[in-house]
């Protein structure tokens, strides 16, 4: 799952960056408003941390305009203010919950699992599609026939899950791109090819009844294979 932190103490983003990257998830970090609205409502993340105080676009103004814009994105805000018209106010604005300053990091990993459990979005362990499973606690890869298995991480695990999530559904190479490397990123479209190339190889090695497959100016698939 990704994360956008939107945090001006660059001190503090960093810190909850390693905290949530250590849990997992994919994390960007953006240190004012404006950035944190525009990547809020790209649509490639799962929940938004949101500190109130902010340069050129306050927290309760960017979640005002994305519940306008219609954006459902779970958000958890951050404030170093205390009083209760302060939290009812973003409540109001539409976060999901709301985490005063300072606060124990295991305290805010605990809330964001429990907004995600609330929305839906329950944590992936495992995810199968024919005879393969990718085993996320443990970063695996296995031919349930076979038993035959291997290691998978970074990259080659969020782009495998991505394909899980969407069977039999055509993904643009872009939306790839921008899924797995980031808003703005300068990742090349040539670097989804390569992995897709590196995924391929790896469904080769287990003889998994499951391939990947170029649609042809759009992007790729993931289907079973009954022949195999």
């Amino acid at each position: 799952m990704r994360i956008l932190v939107v945090e001006d103490n660059i001190r503090l983003a960093d810190t909850l960056a390693e905290a949530l990257m250590k849990e997992n998830y994919v994390v960007d970090v953006v240190h004012d408003g404006k950035k944190g609205y525009e990547y809020g409502v790209s649509g490639i993340y799962d929940l938004m941390i949101l500190d109130v105080m902010l340069p050129l676009m306050n927290g309760y103004e960017i979640l005002t305009q994305m519940r306008k814009d219609g954006q459902e994105l779970p958000v958890l805000m951050l404030t170093a203010k205390t009083e209760l018209e302060d939290k009812i106010l973003g409540f109001e604005r539409g976060a999901d919950d709301y985490v005063t300053k300072p606060f124990e990091i295991r305290e805010l990993i605990m809330r964001i699992q429990a907004i995600l459990k609330r929305r839906g979005a329950q944590e992936i362990v495992n995810l199968q599609l024919g005879d393969l499973v990718l085993d996320n606690s443990a970063c695996e890869l296995k031919n349930i026939h076979t038993g035959k298995s291997m290691k998978i991480a970074g990259k080659e695990m969020q782009l495998l899950e991505k394909f899980l999530l969407n069977t039999n559904q055509v993904l643009e190479k872009e939306q790839i791109a921008t899924k797995i490397w980031g808003y703005e990123s300068d990742a090349e479209y040539n670097n989804v090819e390569v992995y897709v190339s590196f995924l391929r190889r790896k469904l080769n090695y287990l003889h998994v009844n499951i391939q990947i497959r170029t649609v042809r100016g759009v992007g790729y698939l993931l289907e079973e294979c009954h022949d195999k």
